[in-house]
């Protein structure tokens, strides 16, 4: 399933490069909220840090600037996991939303410290600190929560049709 979310993320942050440049989602918000409630916490950073080097590879701020910040977000919100179930939709876009919102925090804290040409504006505290998140949320929901939920449900039927075709063959001289 993990690495199911992580080809999710991958397509979804290509496709932004590719189609929607202009749209600034966060591709690996729903994925490092997954391993926030699914792994431990140094498969957690270990993993987070892949995501942000690879939107690193694409990005124009300094190399290792996502890596940190995706790390830091993990590192974070790690305490949170158990208030979240990763099995529900709702909980794994709520905790995609956290993990969005504080990653902005942190972001623009890092570019503060690295880059300092940060533009800063009114308009920016409402449309990245509370919109993305909520953008993030309805992202991680429609494009992770329900295809991971349709693996889920197809596979537990596809489990239960082999075990029922299994006892069938068995029983049957």
């Amino acid at each position: 399933m993990l690495i199911f979310s992580f080809l999710l993320g991958t397509i979804a942050l290509l496709l932004q490069c590719v189609l929607l440049p202009r749209l600034s989602i966060l591709a690996f918000a729903p994925w490092i909220a997954l391993l926030c409630m699914r792994c431990p916490l140094d498969r957690t950073l270990w993993l987070s840090a892949l995501a942000g080097a690879m939107v690193d590879l694409i990005s124009d701020d300094p190399m290792g600037l996502h890596a940190l910040n995706y790390v830091l977000t993990a590192a974070l919100l790690y305490r949170f996991r158990n208030h979240f179930l990763f099995d529900q939709p709702l909980h794994l876009s709520l905790f995609s939303g956290l993990v969005s919102g504080v990653s902005t925090l942190l972001q623009l804290a890092l570019l503060f410290l690295f880059d300092r040409r940060v533009p800063f504006g009114g308009r920016w505290v409402l449309a990245d600190l509370v919109g993305m998140p909520v953008i993030d949320a309805l992202y991680a929901f429609v494009w992770f929560a329900a295809p991971l939920a349709l693996f889920a449900w197809l596979r537990r039927y596809w489990v239960h049709y082999w075990l029922k075709r299994k006892s069938l063959s068995q029983t049957s001289p």
